[in-house]
């Protein structure tokens, strides 16, 4: 009874149902995957390209501002800033306003501003109202750049630039230059951004200072609050946010790590989610379509089959119970088969033979039902025996290959449609699928009948018998060609991720090459600059030697003057005149000095090169020695040039000379001349865009090494024995070439000689003639003159040299006893007064004095060599420089007394050129 009982097995409608399921599954899950892959990976790719376009963006706007900062830095290192000349610099700020910016503003170190190109030289100016920027740059030295601010003077939103500047190591000005919000915008505007992108460049406060969008609106608003969330957690980043307008956008942002501000481009959610939800719908409602049309199509196969069953099921029931056995109903023939056993079993001889003769009527029928059935499918089907040949193959079969229901099925026919590259593999699954080590469910290729190949999945499944045999191989071929061309183009695609991954890489590794050239040369600029703040310090400290050495000088060469008048002694005047030459020799030693400190005061004329050594070649000759042959190369038409010939000439000599001692064996000096085009590469940088002429001295010495070049400038530097050198030599005509806007040059290997090169700017105009300066025909006497001078020796020797001429002197030791004696109302036709003095200066003693009398006439005395400072200050007054001996002295004062004759106001007795005072006879 218990072997009677029903078992639970699955249907044949159940059976086809899973096998239509697991055919049709896997390829629409593939199908899927491959479409939402591809799907992300277009994401992916607008997220970078959203990166990129920022850090593109982020790049030139650093390189804007770095551009700005460069062009103050240059404009920083002006002369006529460095020499107090501010209406010369303000006109060099409007020069470069032309290129870029929108203002320019030189600021104090109290941020009041000095000059502004906002209005005009002179005008008053207001202090800076927003000065975190101004102050920021004071206290670090270095340049930096402001948020979002008001300007003091146009009163609307800018951003401002400044860099310091140096006097003696410390700041004391500040350079500024105002950009207008649209200077950035246009940066965002170049970028050609796609309809409906948003981008923006925001400060540090996270306020707007461009937009690509409606800038007048937006600038100076704040970002939104997510933005503003995700700047402060984060340098850079990707995230879903809400426009101000209130539109769903996806933001990447970045921050510069050199200004502070961030660069930030929306895309509107609905460009990078739609790609997404269509491939959503194309994936799941085409699969579902497709899985439905499968199943609908199988349960109808299922209904089919299943009346065949239940007519076996009653014959069986009525075999049991004794009863006849009714014809089936057809349409499985393994269902007939069974059922005409169960007939034979209780029929006779005759019914037996009967019903076998229907059983074959029925096996043929049921086999035209399933060919039917199996050609109504879209599949290839195909059935075959447990040895592997092959019985049957659907019409769809026949079609797609070619071949003929007449032609063998044998197994080298169906061989030659398998792809010869997938044949090794379908033999081995088939051989391994008849052993039961595997199923039969393959890949490959089967040609078409026009010779083409497409891709099919093959399964195959086996019917067996009660014992476990196979009886009948069940199979279908399903087309998978737009499956595996999409999988292909997915490792396609990939493949490409990776190159355009490596082309990255490979860029980016460039991009870090030239980082580290750039920063390579900011250093080297960095170093030189150091070189240039240490030659500058060097410089003031020998401009304010020379002021103390000159009053010095003064005091002594004009006592020796004074006293050589009133000696008659031999012996006595052989020992004044050897003071007055070592007197001589220490004015040169300070004019030496102050050649490199570039503060001595040229007096340049229009020279032709070649004549000056032509000129100065005997001289050389003698210099050198015997030793030296003194070779020169001088091109036939050397352009003119301005320069102080004897100054230059000096520069020549002591290039001769350390070329003589870098001989001591003897040697070649070659000069060479020649000129330099403005567009030659062989200029050096500071004569760049100026045509210029060189001359050049080459010896065959024993050469310098890089670290003797690098300090041959600086003064009192000297490889030479003690008693040998003093070390002035090189740094006086490097003071020398750059006072004449030139540059010097020094090319030296060991034992290999070393290349001095000089090079002077072509002069573009003819040189004034200059005036001689002679003493008058006649001198004036009686005049009364107040000497102010901090030095009692100077003073002294001053007013003793006045007195000598016949003048009555008063003398007073600084610019408050001075202003004690005017006010006391005495007489005073000049003041012969001292530049720089402690307490009140010169200039603002005789100020001061000329409130209580207008027509007071003033001569100004100083001991700095570059009176050029002065001039604003001593106006149109008289300027006597230190060391100055009595003949100068009295001249000076004749000049100044004939200006206060010519306005009338001075009754001074003119002294003729035959007479002179008891003490000068």
């Amino acid at each position: 009874m218990k072997a009677l009982l029903p078992r639970r097995t699955l249907g044949i409608q159940a059976r086809l149902v899973i096998l239509v399921l697991a055919t049709v599954l896997p390829l629409v899950g593939l199908a899927s995957i491959a479409m939402i892959r591809t799907v992300d990976a277009e994401r992916a790719r607008i997220e970078r390209d959203a990166q990129e376009r920022v850090a593109g963006l982020l790049a030139d706007v650093d390189r804007q501002i770095t551009s700005i900062q460069a062009e103050l830095q240059v404009l920083a290192v002006s002369p006529s800033l460095q020499e107090g000349d501010f209406a010369g610099f303000d006109r060099q700020m409007r020069e470069a306003l032309k290129i870029q910016g929108t203002s320019i503003v030189l600021h104090d170190t109290k941020a009041q501003q000095l000059l502004s190109t906002n209005r005009p030289f002179g005008q008053p100016l207001p202090r800076a109202t927003n000065s975190e920027m101004h102050d920021r740059v004071v206290e670090t030295g270095r340049p930096q750049i402001s948020d979002l601010i008001i300007g003091a003077v146009l009163r609307r939103p800018i951003l401002t630039v400044g860099v310091p500047i140096f006097r003696g190591g410390e700041v004391t000005y500040v350079l500024a230059m105002g950009l207008g919000p649209e200077i950035l915008s246009a940066l965002l505007n170049e970028q050609n951004l796609p309809p409906g992108w948003n981008a923006g460049i925001f400060d540090r406060n996270c306020l707007i200072v461009a937009h690509n969008r409606d800038l007048g609106h937006l600038v100076g608003q704040p970002a939104t609050p997510t933005l503003r969330a995700q700047i402060s957690k984060s340098s850079e980043g990707w995230f879903l946010s809400v426009t101000k307008e209130g539109l769903p956008v996806y933001s990447a942002f970045k921050r510069s790590p050199i200004t502070g501000w961030t660069v930030a481009v929306g895309l509107p959610r609905e460009f990078v989610d739609a790609p997404l939800r269509r491939a959503q719908w194309l994936a799941f409602g085409g699969g579902g379509t497709a899985l439905a049309a499968s199943l609908a199509l199988a349960w109808w196969m299922a209904r089919a089959i299943r009346r065949p069953v239940e007519s076996l099921t009653a014959a069986a029931r009525a075999l049991g119970s004794g009863g006849a056995v009714g014809p089936p109903i057809g349409g499985v023939r393994e269902l007939d088969q069974i059922g005409d056993a169960l007939r034979a079993t209780g029929m006779g001889l005759e019914q037996r033979t009967r019903a076998r003769e229907q059983a074959e009527a029925a096996l043929r029928a049921s086999e035209e039902r399933f060919r039917m059935l199996a050609e109504s499918l879209p599949q290839l089907v195909w059935t075959c025996l447990p040895d592997g040949r092959v019985d049957y193959l659907s019409r769809q079969w026949l079609d797609y290959t070619g071949m003929s229901q007449t032609d063998p099925l044998d197994s080298q026919r169906l061989k030659q449609v398998i792809h010869p590259d997938d044949l090794a593999a379908t033999t081995a699954s088939w051989g391994a699928a008849t052993e039961g080590r595997a199923a039969y469910d393959l890949e490959h290729r089967i040609r078409a009948a026009d010779g083409s190949y497409r891709w099919f999945k093959t399964r195959g499944t086996p019917v067996t018998d009660r014992t476990g045999q196979t009886i009948k191989w069940f199979g279908t071929c399903t087309e998978i060609q737009d499956i595996v061309e999409a999988r292909d183009m997915l490792a396609h695609s990939r493949e490409q991720l990776g190159v355009m991954i490596e082309e990255r890489t490979r860029e980016l590794a460039a991009a870090n090459a030239r980082l580290r050239t750039e920063i390579g040369a900011r250093e080297l600029a960095q170093t030189a600059l150091v070189q240039a703040q240490k030659m500058e310090a060097v410089g003031q400290l020998t401009g304010g030697i020379a002021h103390d050495f000159n009053n010095l000088l003064t005091a002594v060469s004009g006592s020796l003057e004074l006293l050589e008048a009133r000696t008659s002694d031999e012996k006595s005047l052989r020992l004044l005149h050897t003071a007055q030459r070592g007197a001589s020799r220490g004015a040169k030693l300070t004019q030496s000095l102050l050649a490199f400190a570039r503060k001595q005061h040229l007096e340049p004329v229009l020279a032709d090169l070649n004549l000056v050594i032509a000129e100065m070649s005997e001289m050389l000759r003698s210099s050198v020695g015997p030793s030296v042959e003194i070779r020169q190369s001088l091109t036939s038409v050397l352009w003119p040039v301005m320069i102080d010939v004897n100054q230059i000439e000096t520069a020549l000599l002591n290039i001769a000379i350390n070329a003589r001692d870098a001989m001591p064996q003897g040697g070649t000096l070659l000069i060479e001349t020649a000129n330099i085009s403005a567009g030659s590469l062989e200029a050096p940088g500071e004569m760049l865009g100026r045509d210029c002429v060189l001359v050049s001295m080459r010896d065959t010495g024993t050469g310098m090494s890089t670290d003797v070049i690098e300090h041959a400038f600086e003064p009192f530097f000297t490889t030479k024995e003690i008693g040998r050198g003093t070390g002035l030599g090189l740094s006086m005509v490097f003071g020398v070439v750059r006072q004449s806007g030139g540059a010097v040059r020094i090319h030296s290997r060991i034992r290999e000689g070393t290349t001095v090169q000089i090079y002077l700017s072509r002069a573009t105009e003819l040189a004034a003639p200059r005036s001689g300066r002679s003493m008058q025909a006649q001198l004036s006497r009686g005049a009364h003159i107040l000497v102010v001078d901090d030095d009692p020796d100077v003073r002294w020797v001053t007013a003793e040299t006045l007195r000598g001429v016949g003048h009555e002197v008063t003398e007073a030791r600084n610019g408050g006893a001075a202003l004690t004696i005017l006010e006391r109302g005495d007489p005073c036709d000049l003041l012969v007064m001292d530049l720089a003095m402690p307490g009140l200066s010169g200039a603002e003693t005789v100020r001061l004095a000329r409130h209580r009398r207008p027509d007071l006439t003033a001569l100004f005395c100083t001991g700095y060599a570059d009176v050029s400072r002065f001039e604003a200050e001593t106006g149109g007054d008289v300027l006597l420089r230190k060391p100055f001996g009595p003949d100068a002295l009295i001249e000076a004062v004749e000049r100044a007394l004939q200006r206060k004759r010519a306005r009338g106001s001075t009754n001074v007795v003119p002294l003729r050129g035959g007479e002179q005072s008891q003490s000068r006879r």
